[in-house]
């Protein structure tokens, strides 16, 4: 669909900086896709969304994208010199801006295609309203804050120890996931001290205990090793020598997250240190390494294409005929089942509003429509926490394991994958699994929470919009298989089993300088 520049206007309003660019395109509907801006000072970068709007005229679509930004929150705990701000369409190309189309005010210039910003501008300090001071976030803060007396002056006589290396988490309490294979490869090094601080999120003296042991390792670790959100690092202070690394939990980048979601509902502050500590991020490809950069709000370099760890059990054969042997063990009554693993992402703003409309797929249809030779294998996301009815008649070929295994290793056993927009389909390309996109709701969810590619284009399967459209493409075995390979292709740099080796060097190398 072909698009046309028609404006864009760059200025500051009530002390922050707001941007505009609107586009044209010659026939409306459809995906529209996403546009931002990249700030770029020294070797800085920094990544931030702009939101879009629709409007028709003349038989033409008039695509509007906008946000505002507070300019001295761009450079996390930065002050920063003279800043370039380019607007990026969602290829990552620079979009070519027209000067007589191009309006800037208040000492911002256009110069070859790109806003200078001056550094008297980018420094301001914007006052905080008071709906931004009364905030969970800043309760939480002042609470802390007495912590913080004990955690400096521990930090004053516990110096950073060269050797240790620390993996936190607030989901869990044994160690899994990504951080089991970079965590095994560590410690295959006898010179580190490594440690484990896990827990599942907490109140009350279990609170006030994992504080006290957070601060001491923070204080103390030459590097920290995160795969999630994990709150404790935005309330203290990072000391000099210590490296923050985010091995995040989910492969590629489909649906949007952090700071990408700027200026929409759930979305984090921009004032808010949530994930800006990370020194580095790890990802599968280079392909969604800008995106993490915006959702992380971190600059592009520290983005780091090493692929993603628990993703090595994808090439090792003893694993995948110890899991299934294992599996079909405890579920013998699935060994002769094809089997269909239906496992959706969760609706809602986060964990404490997530759920999943179970309405939308009523189990008895399904099994009658798709025949006695499928079993299914109910996944939900481990946020939502109803769950399905299953009638005692379907207990022979439904079970529920949202509340255990482990999703990739239920994968092994997939003969076809059921999802909405979830990221297992990053997995499920690697194992060339056929899936079927039940998206019933994607318009609204595009406009709640959006997507970094346009999905209809992008998913490795067919997309069904009802019940009906699912058991009828089962039926016909219609799953559109062919596109999965050039997804794979796209989403994954390596296909090896040493990404957690390649994560573990690339830490090593960092902390040991």
């Amino acid at each position: 669909m072909k698009t046309e520049f028609v404006s864009s206007n760059v200025n500051m309003l009530d002390g922050m900086l707001s941007v505009t660019v609107c586009i044209k395109r010659e026939s409306s509907g459809g995906y529209a896709p996403r546009l931002g801006v990249i700030f770029t000072f020294g070797d800085k970068t920094r990544r931030m969304p702009l939101n879009r709007e629709y409007e028709n005229a003349e038989g033409q679509e008039i695509l509007r994208y906008s946000n505002r930004f507070i300019l001295s929150e761009i450079f996390f705990r930065c002050k920063a010199g003279d800043t370039t701000l380019d607007i990026i369409p969602e290829n990552g190309e620079r979009l070519d801006i027209i000067p007589e189309k191009a309006v800037t005010g208040d000492g911002i210039e256009l110069r070859d295609g790109s806003f200078l910003i001056p550094k008297r501008l980018m420094n301001k300090k914007t006052p905080r309203s008071f709906s931004e001071l009364i905030t969970k976030d800043n309760i939480a803060r002042l609470v802390f804050s007495v912590f913080n007396i004990y955690y400096k002056l521990y930090r004053r006589f516990h110096p950073t120890l060269e050797n240790r290396i620390t993996f936190m988490s607030g989901r869990r309490t044994s160690i899994d996931g990504n951080m089991r294979f970079v965590y095994d490869e560590l410690k295959k090094d006898k010179m580190l001290d490594v440690k484990t601080l896990l827990f599942i999120q907490s109140s009350g003296r279990q609170l006030l205990k994992n504080t006290f042991a957070f601060m001491k390792l923070y204080a103390t670790s030459r590097a920290v090793i995160v795969d999630d959100f994990f709150r404790l690092l935005s309330y203290f202070d990072k000391p000099e020598g210590t490296r923050v690394f985010q091995l995040w939990h989910a492969c590629g980048a489909f649906k949007t997250f952090g700071y990408s979601r700027l200026g929409k509902v759930g979305a984090p502050s921009q004032r808010s240190a949530n994930h800006r500590t990370y020194d580095y991020a790890f990802v599968s490809s280079r392909e969604v390494a800008r995106h993490y950069a915006e959702g992380f709000g971190i600059s592009d370099s520290s983005v780091i294409s090493t692929g993603v760890s628990r993703c090595d059990v994808f090439f090792d054969e003893d694993y995948k005929a110890g899991v299934k042997a294992r599996f079909y063990e405890k579920y013998p009554i699935l060994k002769d089942k094809k089997v269909l693993l239906f496992a959706p992402t969760f609706r809602g703003n986060g964990q404490q509003s997530a759920y999943y409309p179970t309405d939308k797929l009523n189990l008895d249809e399904l099994c009658s429509g798709i025949g006695e030779e499928w079993a299914v294998i109910i996944k939900l996301h481990p946020f939502c926490k109803e769950r399905f009815r299953i009638s005692e008649e379907l207990k022979k070929r439904v079970i529920d394991l949202s509340d255990e295994d482990e999703l990739n290793d239920l994968l092994f056993i997939t003969d076809l994958l059921v999802t909405d927009y979830s990221s297992a389909v990053f997995e499920a390309s690697l194992l060339n699994i056929p899936m079927l996109f039940y998206a019933f709701d994607l318009e609204e969810y595009i406009k709640t929470r959006d997507f970094y590619y346009s999905f209809d284009a992008l998913a490795p399967g067919k997309l069904v919009r009802s019940e009906e459209e699912l058991i009828s493409s089962i039926k016909q075995e219609n799953f559109e298989k062919n596109k999965i390979k050039e997804f794979e292709k796209r989403f994954f740099d390596y296909n090896d089993s040493r990404s957690a080796e390649r994560t573990a060097e690339f830490i090593l190398n960092v902390i040991r300088g």
